[in-house]
């Protein structure tokens, strides 16, 4: 290489470093500030069933494989009853689904389940109830990691009868 050309390549590398990075930095902090998700799009969360707008009336908290979560019963702005779940802590196990029973999850393995939802983190998760659910009968809350195909826990729901219920009848 020419010694006029490594001269002039030693003095500008460096300058061109230090002005790529104070750049960088420059435009992180002058950019706009986007949110997370528009206000628009709320009306697309509460129909996959994610929603915080709704408040409980009554909870309790389980635990569930060793995990806290809570559950409340709530009432949707359409009047359906709804099952909110919170977990405190995110599950170890891939993709635990929700599942509803009518009876007790422990009189046997054959009783119909009904897919309630399928957790995401700790997101909470507003569960629309099967319209076979009565109050005087809640059934049972199932947790379920669907790749391991292992029963994380179940809740019975009679624990958590609520006022709500006899309220609106």
């Amino acid at each position: 290489m020419i010694r006029s050309h490594r001269i002039t390549h030693r003095r500008l590398f460096p300058l061109i470093a230090i002005l790529s990075l104070a750049l960088s930095f420059l435009a992180l902090m002058l950019r706009p500030a986007v949110p997370v998700s528009p206000p628009s799009s709320a009306p697309l969360y509460q129909q996959l069933g994610f929603s915080a707008a709704l408040s409980a009336s009554k909870s309790i908290r389980a635990k569930v494989g060793g995990r806290p979560v809570l559950l409340s019963y709530q009432r949707s702005p359409s009047g359906e009853p709804v099952l909110r779940v919170e977990p405190e802590r995110i599950f170890p196990e891939a993709q635990v689904q929700v599942l509803w029973t009518r009876s007790d999850a422990s009189d046997g393995a054959d009783q119909p389940r009904v897919f309630l939802g399928q957790l995401a983190g700790l997101s909470s998760l507003a569960l629309t109830l099967p319209p076979t659910f009565s109050s005087d009968r809640p059934g049972t809350v199932v947790f379920r990691s669907l790749p391991l195909a292992k029963t994380l826990g179940s809740v019975d729901l009679t624990e958590l009868s609520s006022q709500v219920f006899q309220e609106n009848r």
